[in-house]
């Protein structure tokens, strides 16, 4: 079944449902649009982030990923900050974003300081 609700929604990404950097419904709503348990939607969610259709970002959501959209993946060190807050206009012109977006700012060690798209940035743990 997740197979099924991971094909219609690539199917309707790719009609242009929702854009790229778009945030998808929640799995909460999808579960309701399509009549099945969470696990079914998570699994639809893991397939078409496989695929690279889609990225996830931790308490943000799902969000369309096509062409050159990536996610940029931290691994924050110590010494490491990282702080996400609504972008400034001259942030928004820059980065391309759109109204509304905000941005993660990372400070490394250092002071060295760089801006990324909030929605497109996945931090995690040290390797392993």
């Amino acid at each position: 079944m997740y197979e099924q609700v991971a094909a219609d929604l690539r199917r309707r990404i790719e009609a242009g449902e929702w854009a790229p950097r778009r945030r998808l419904p929640s799995v909460t709503h999808l579960e309701q649009q399509y009549g099945v348990a969470r696990q079914t939607v998570l699994q639809a969610l893991a397939v078409l982030r496989d695929r690279g259709v889609v990225y996830t970002v931790r308490n943000r959501g799902s969000f369309v990923q096509l062409g050159s959209d990536r996610v940029t993946v931290l691994r924050p060190g110590p010494g490491w900050r990282i702080v996400s807050r609504p972008a400034t206009a001259a942030e928004v012109a820059e980065l391309g974003l759109g109204d509304g977006a905000w941005v993660a700012v990372v400070e490394g060690p250092g002071g060295a300081v760089e801006l990324f798209p909030a929605d497109r940035v996945e931090i995690r743990g040290p390797e392993a």
